[in-house]
This record gives structure tokens, sequence and C-alpha cells, in this order.
């Protein structure tokens, strides 16, 4: 599938409407050598992935596994990495496409993607000088390689965002009459086919020539292009669909569902209706991407294959020449014992013994004084005795058989690797590349978080940076904060909680706190913390002090928490239809997870406890009988078999842990089938703390 410049203005136009300003790249992968994952994070909003490919862009949901590295990996991660993106924006109706960038030093790098021929990624300065370039181009109207300034190449037909019904009368007059009208259109507006067949379908002028088509006819050409470009470029009005071959490959992604459809489906073609257009481009390109890089990977299987085949066609052709050596050699033997039966009393080298080997196209030969019998290029020894002679040809051509079962084995075990191979091949090509959906992450999923057993989310720092973070940028004046009288304590928000909140919600957060300071590490059992209102934290230091990155200055009463205990629990919640794994106080996590272990301080190093946990959960998904699914349609099970070790290892506290135990949780019990997060509470009773 290639995309047209009308359906690269839907996907540039969507893209725009996701990525609100503050998105930034937080890392680059390479699928394939030509196609790249752009992980895009935003402070507050849902981290986005961007599929930046020689076949197109667009937003994906799916994972992917690399399966080429690329020469612009590097280039990227160094240029990109960290930086924000100021722009995406298309050049009129041609498949390019520019995005700007700018890092926090001030520096700005310009990515231009081309998707006409082969495609193109080219890395420029802000002055469109190329840094790096996927695809150097030398041709009559432009040279891009490094160190040159990027030119885009000539326009190519009219631009359809930019076309009035005089412009299309004009065009009319300048084209030759014959000229069927749906090859007019496509020249002249560089249309595809799908969108052309839809025009000349809607405006009722199909297979009428140029020269047929009338001034009303015109009029409705222009109405239906005009009606296809706003339809397809802004999304209104979609009924997308993915056709795929009766093997089930994916060939196309369409915003419209083809007037054709009939003939579609005659030819053995399937229509599958999807909900967005986007899904359906994210669903195609993305196969196609897949199918690409599963070729590249067996590319090299193929080559060896393909050298077997000829090994073996060679080793054939060596034994065929072996058996006829052998074959003739062995009739010559037959002659000559006849003949010793009829003329026992011959000599070896009588004239009438030469008649007979000249017959069987054999001679005599001599070397160093010895004789020979010449046959099929095979020289053995002349004898005395014509009967020693005929048994030693005889010998001669048992050993040439013999070489030939030999040469039959040799062909065997070539055809035995050519079968492995090609299972290895076939093995590839079956294999998965992205199984699943990828999981949106919300924007406190980079933070300590959970949800107390009343509703409120709760957030906390992992670091100085992230305790920064969460004050500075989510703290707001319905919010409550946690502290803990111990070194290393993060601060913990709990979210809308300055309206009513529980004790419980309190001594939750008040346990979130002390459990992920250092007591922890320190194998503590108890520890105290305390909460204050947002006004009481000071984000500068007092004049003549300095404050440490991720410190603040409380003012005021301290509402303290005694004697928290020092316990946590990390289990598996469902939570917007899709499982989150999640670590915090036992009770809330008890409360809200279909499956938790509790964790005490002391036992195993991180990566040990991560395994152990992983184990645990998996084990005790598998006895499960919990029935939801997520949106991708995957269940517990398959969750914790296919989390990953770093996923879980971020939710956990700093230093050793064990497990206490594990078990289900009353989100299993009642089958709970969704949550909701930050309940709005009303009022507060801090005389009761």
């Amino acid at each position: 599938m290639e995309l047209s410049g009308l359906e690269l203005r839907y996907i540039v136009n969507q893209i725009n409407m996701t990525l609100k300003s503050g998105y930034y790249v937080s890392s680059v992968n390479s699928v394939t050598k030509n196609s790249f994952l752009f992980r895009l994070h935003h402070p507050i909003e849902k981290e986005v992935i961007l599929m930046i490919s020689t076949q197109g862009i667009w937003l994906t949901k799916l994972k992917f596994k690399s399966l080429e590295e690329s020469t612009l990996l590097d280039h990227f991660r160094r240029e990109l990495e960290r930086s924000k993106i100021d722009s995406i924006e298309q050049i009129d109706n041609e498949r390019i496409v520019i995005i700007k960038f700018s890092s926090l030093e001030g520096k700005q790098d310009i990515l231009i993607l081309e998707f006409f021929r082969d495609g193109n990624l080219i890395l420029c300065d802000k002055d469109f000088q190329i840094i790096s370039i996927l695809n150097p181009v030398e041709v009559r109207h432009r040279i891009l390689k490094i160190g040159l300034r990027y030119s885009p190449p000539p326009s190519r037909g009219t631009d359809v965002f930019n076309i009035n019904l005089d412009l299309l009368q004009s065009l009319r007059t300048e084209s030759a009459k014959d000229l069927e009208i749906s090859r007019w259109i496509g020249r002249t507006m560089s249309l595809p086919k799908k969108f052309v067949e839809e025009i000349v379908h809607s405006a009722n002028v199909e297979g009428k020539k140029l020269v047929d088509i009338s001034d009303t006819d015109l009029s409705n050409i222009y109405a239906s292009l005009n009606e296809l470009v706003v339809n397809v470029s802004t999304g209104t009005n979609h009924t997308p669909v993915v056709i795929s071959d009766k093997t089930g490959r994916y060939l196309e992604a369409l915003p419209i569902c083809p007037s054709n459809i009939d003939r579609v489906c005659a030819e053995e073609l399937s229509v599958k209706k999807v909900s967005l257009y986007m899904e359906a481009l994210d669903l195609v390109l993305s196969n196609n991407i897949i199918s690409t890089g599963k070729n590249a990977q067996t590319g090299d299987i193929d080559k060896q294959v393909a050298a077997l085949k000829h090994d073996i066609a060679e080793q054939e052709k060596a034994k065929d020449l072996v058996i006829l050596k052998a074959t003739e050699i062995r009739t010559l033997a037959a002659a000559l014992m006849t003949y010793s039966y009829q003329q026992p009393i011959e000599t070896s080298d009588s004239e009438p013994l030469r008649k007979l080997l000249d017959s069987k196209s054999a001679s005599i030969l001599s070397s160093k004084g010895i004789k020979y019998v010449k046959v099929a290029d095979e020289l053995v020894r002349l004898e005395p005795n014509v009967a020693k002679t005929a048994s030693s040809l005889f010998t001669r051509a048992k050993e040439m058989e013999r070489g030939g079962s030999s040469i039959e084995e040799a062909k065997d075990r070539l055809q035995l690797n050519i079968y492995k191979l090609k299972n290895q091949a076939e093995s590839i090509h079956k294999k998965h590349i992205f199984v699943k959906q990828q999981r949106e992450k919300q924007w406190y999923e980079r933070y300590r978080w959970f949800i107390t057993s009343d509703g409120f989310l709760a957030i906390g720092g992992r670091d100085a940076s992230s305790n920064s973070a969460i004050i500075r940028k989510y703290l707001t004046e319905q919010d409550l904060v946690f502290h803990a009288e111990v070194h290393g304590s993060p601060f913990f928000i709990i979210k809308n909680g300055r309206t009513s909140i529980s004790q419980t919600s309190l001594l939750e957060v008040a346990q979130a706190t002390v459990s992920y300071s250092r007591a922890w590490k320190d194998g503590l059992s108890t520890a105290d913390s305390y909460w204050v209102l947002p006004e009481q934290i000071k984000k500068g230091a007092p004049s003549g002090q300095y404050l440490p990155k991720g410190s603040f200055v409380i003012e005021g009463k301290r509402n303290y928490m005694k004697g928290n205990e020092i316990r946590l629990a990390a289990g598996v919640m469902f939570i917007n239809n899709q499982y989150s794994f999640v670590c915090g106080p036992v009770d809330a996590v008890k409360e809200k997870s279909v499956l938790y272990s509790t964790l005490l301080p002391g036992g195993y190093d991180p990566m040990e406890i991560t395994k152990k946990l992983k184990n645990e959960l998996y084990r005790a998904s598998t006895e499960a009988k919990y029935i939801n699914q997520n949106e991708a349609g995957e269940d517990l099970s398959s969750y914790m078999k296919g989390i990953s070790y770093d996923e879980i290892i971020m939710t956990l506290p700093a230093g050793k842990s064990k497990i206490s135990q594990t078990t289900k949780g009353e989100a299993m019990l009642r089958a709970i089938p969704d949550l909701s997060i930050g309940k709005q509470k009303i009022g507060i009773d801090q005389e009761s703390n």
C-alpha cells in the first residue's frame, strides 16, 4: 500500500490533534532499517507511539520487536531524543512531511519524510543542511547527500487542496479531448485509482471521455472531488475498511468503503470494517513493515538454500556421469569376459582384441612401459590374461557405483539442510512480531502510584527529579501532600484529597510514603509520616539558603501519622479496560486488585524478587477463574506471562524484598470490571488527625 497526498493530509491532521504542545521524544528505536518507533512523552498527557517509516507516518498501538538495525538510529538518538516536537506539516498535496524539533539548549533539527518511490528519511539542521540521509539521491533535477541543502522534487499535478471550478475548466481545455475521464482526473490531480473511481462513480461519468463531458458533468466532478478531499483529509464521513486477500494478508486501508465493493468481493478479497481510519492504517502499514523485516531476516537463509540447491544439481550431474561411466566399463568387461571364453588362447594385445575394444569406444595405450585399457576416460591396467582384465574392469565399475551411492547420500544430507533452513524461514514468517496492542500508559504511571480504598489517586516521587516534578507540575490546591520523618522519603500527593477523605485513605498514603523511603532499605518495621496542605509547600529556598533538587520548605502545622507499618503489596488491577501492575499499601492494593503479593523488607535483590514475583503471580493467574479481558483480548495469565521485568521492578521499593503471601484480591472476588481514578470527596476533618 502506498499513501497518497490526500491520506497523508488526514494522518498529519490526526497526529497534530493528538500531539498537543509539550510532547518530546523520550526514545527512538528501529524496527527495520527504514522504520522507527518514536516514543513521545508529555508532562500530563498520555504517552504516544509514532511510527516513522519510508512507507508512511502514523500513530501505532502495536508492540514491535526490532528486526534490523539502521544506520540512521544513532543519528536519530543523538540529535532528536529529549527534543520537543514543534510542528508536523505536509508540503501542499505532496507526499512529503516535515517535522521540526527543538532541544532544551535551543538547537533545532528538521526531519523530512518522503513517501514516493522507495521513500526517504532525511535529517537536517535548522537551515535544511543534510546531516544524515537514508537513501542518497542523484538525479537530473536534484542531488541529496550529506552536507548539501535539501531541495524538494518538482511538484506533481494540481494541488487538490487549492482547486476551484474555473481552474478545473482551464485544465479541461488544455487536455487531449480523447482522454478517458478517469485517466484525466488521475493525471491532473495526481490521485490514486481508488479515489478516482469514487469520483467518477459519484459524478456519474464512468466510461466517458473528456470530449463527452459537459459543463454540468464538470461541475459534478468538481463537487465529487471537493467532497472526497474534505471527507478523506478531515476524517469526515469515514467508513474505514481493511481489504485482505484470501490468505489473510492485508492489502489496503481505505477511509471510505469502495463503491465497487461487489467487484472486490468477487475477486475473493475480504473487506473488514474498523472504527477509525488511523487504526486501519496502523494494521496494514505495520504488517507491511513486519513482512519487509521478515523478508530481510530470511534473505541470508534464501541465499543458503539457493547455494545448497546448486550443490545438489552439481551432485546430480556428478552421479549421472559416474553411473554412465560405470555402465560403459561394465559393458566392456562383460564383452571381454565373453571374448576370453571364445578365444582363450589369444594374447591380451592381439589384433582381434583391439578391434573389440574399438567397438566399445575403448583403446589400449601405454604409459611408462605399462599398458592400460582406456574406457569412459578411465584407465584400467591391461593384464596379460583377458579374463583378468575383465575382472579388473568389473572391480572398477563397482567402485564407481559405490561412489554414486556416496554422492546420493551427500545429496540427501543437502536436502535435509534445505528442509531445516526452509523450516527456519517459515518459523520467522509465522512468528508474531507485534502480538498485541501497545498499552497506553497514563501520565501518573511514570511515578509511584496507587488508588486508595476510597478511590483517590495517590502519586509519589521515585527520586529527586520526580519529587520535584510532582510538586511543581501536578500539585493543586485540592490535593494533600505527604512526607516521612525518614531520610530519603518521597513526596506523595493525594489528588483531590482536600475534600472529604477517610482516615483509611490517609493511613494508606502514609504507609506508602514510609515504605518507599529509606526505611525499607534499612529494614525498619515502622516509621512516622505527616501530611500538609499545598499552600504550606514553599518551592523556593529562604534568602541566602540552598535547597537540594527535590526538596521543599514546609511551613506551618504538620499532621502526623505515627507508627506506620512498613509493608507493601504488588498486584494486578483491571482499570480503564486494561491490566495494570501496581505496588502500594496492602489494603489499597488488596481492595482494587485481582491478584496480589504482600512484600516485606529484606530477602532478595530487586531483580531476584522481580523474577519471583512474576512467577508467583503468573502461577496464581493460571489457577484463577478471572474472565475479564483487556481491550486487546488478553486474559490475566497472558498479561502476567507477557509483562516485562522492567515494568515490575520500576514499581518496587529500593532495597531487598521478600514475598509474604500471594492471594486473590477483593476485585477478583467481586469481579469488578473497571475502576475510577481520582474520585471527588467533600470536606476534610483536620482535627481528627
